[in-house]
């Protein structure tokens, strides 16, 4: 959900991509072991995001490509509310896409949403997650570079359960770093109005490595 809702506006740069090579690439972030080890989350996958758009300037026509990398982690928790012992239900996952500048301006659309923005892209996107409402915000530090981490709650369809249930959704907001920008988000159960997962959270952001 992160990665197609994020890449949704990418479509905006089409206007400047004949500036390029037509090929953008970003490099993967990943969560550090040290991190990992210590939240008990484990890596569940990292890949590639490709969006392609056939632009038009001037009468003529290129392809552009924009390759975003997308890593997910997760752990099991206990669901016992809904008759399920543990599932992997509380997942962190980490969007990297590249800028796209020219003459020192910035192009790709990412870097100026909001939190409020990116979610209402995700929403868009797909119904699995529904009543979304801002709670507060907090800072961390990614890679260097202090950001606003927001939390909302919501409801998400819990497809193995076939239900939905009230989770917590934890937002950066995008940092530059190096040739890309890097935002993470997270999504986990709520326990009768309560969370346990803020702290795991701050750890696996700030534990990100990037190139």
């Amino acid at each position: 959900m992160l990665a197609a809702g994020a890449t949704a506006g990418l479509g905006a740069v089409a206007g400047c991509a004949d500036v390029a090579s037509g090929a953008l690439s970003a490099s993967p972030a990943a969560v550090s072991r040290a991190a990992l080890e210590e939240t008990g989350y484990g890596e569940r996958t990292v890949e590639e995001v490709v969006v392609e758009r056939t632009v038009g300037r001037f009468g003529l026509e290129r392809s552009i490509s924009v390759t975003n990398w997308y890593a997910e982690y997760d752990r099991s928790i206990s669901l016992d509310v809904l008759g399920l012992s543990r599932l992997q239900a509380a997942i962190v996952s980490v969007l990297t896409t590249p800028q796209v500048s020219f003459l020192g301006r910035t192009f790709n659309p990412i870097g100026e949403y909001s939190t409020d923005e990116l979610i209402e892209l995700m929403q868009d996107r797909y119904d699995e997650l529904q009543n979304v409402h801002r709670v507060d915000e907090t800072l961390v530090s990614v890679l260097g570079t202090e950001t606003a981490l927001v939390r909302y709650t919501a409801e998400a369809r819990l497809i193995p359960a076939g239900t939905t249930l009230d989770v917590y959704v934890q937002l950066t907001e995008p940092v530059s770093h190096g040739d890309d920008f890097v935002l993470g988000v997270a999504v986990y159960p709520q326990a009768h109005g309560f969370e346990t997962e803020s702290g795991a959270v701050r750890t696996l952001l700030e534990g990100l490595e990037h190139e």
